[in-house]
């Protein structure tokens, strides 16, 4: 599934939000097709804009796929309507699927981190800890990595440095980091572009980036 750019989605949710809010809104019992989840996310301000055929149809194909939903009838002739029923309600956030079933694991581990921050509840954490905290069979967490996003979050704001660290390697001491109580703005993690813009899916909105001068954009062209 490729990636949405930022400016796509700083305006509101992205579109396989949108279907899959329209789709939960249906529930277990009831059935809809695809026209339906068109209409449902025209017709609802709170969805945040539309969501187009072929979008909503390629989704479906990935949920059922995913044995999330499930075809219960066909109306008769060659292009007859498929009605589909919600069979695995799986909460508030789209499930990331792919055409053949499986699952995006894309951005789990930023994901991990964020809870593993915000489940922390004001106690702070290094590189080291917040890896093997965050870390899962399916989305391993480098202590690399850790660092990185611990250092970015700093940077936009949501944490604070609680102990410098000093050195590198085996005789080294890591920083040590707290999530602000202000800034724990929703369950959905901080996502850290490639460009290294932090854009906040709680609050629809970049909360930091990076200064271009006029060198760097000499050096761009």
């Amino acid at each position: 599934m490729p990636r949405k750019p930022v400016t796509s989605l700083a305006g509101g949710i992205g579109p396989r939000q949108r279907i899959w809010d329209a789709i939960r809104a249906q529930g277990t019992e009831r059935t809809w097709t695809t026209h339906d989840i068109v209409a449902s996310t025209r017709g609802n301000r709170e969805l945040s804009g539309t969501a187009d055929l072929e979008t909503v149809r390629t989704y479906t194909t990935c949920l059922e796929a995913a044995g999330i939903v499930c075809m219960v009838m066909q109306e008769p002739g060659r292009y007859g309507r498929k009605h589909f029923r919600l069979v695995c309600d799986e909460g508030v956030d789209a499930p990331r699927v792919r055409r053949d079933g499986s699952r995006v694991t894309q951005g789990l581990p930023q994901e991990q981190m964020w809870r593993t921050l915000r489940m922390l509840g004001g106690a702070d954490t290094n590189a080291r800890e917040l890896a093997a905290h965050a870390s899962s069979s399916v989305a391993p967490v480098s202590e690399v990595a850790a660092s990185d996003y611990l250092r970015t979050l700093e940077t936009a704001g949501y944490l604070d440095c609680t102990a410098r660290g000093q050195g590198t390697g085996r005789g080294g001491v890591q920083s040590r980091y707290r999530l602000r109580a202000d800034m724990n703005t929703g369950p959905k993690p901080p996502m850290i572009c490639r460009t290294r813009v932090v854009f906040d899916p709680n609050l629809h909105q970049v909360m930091w980036a990076p200064t271009v001068t006029e060198e760097d954009a000499d050096h761009g062209r």
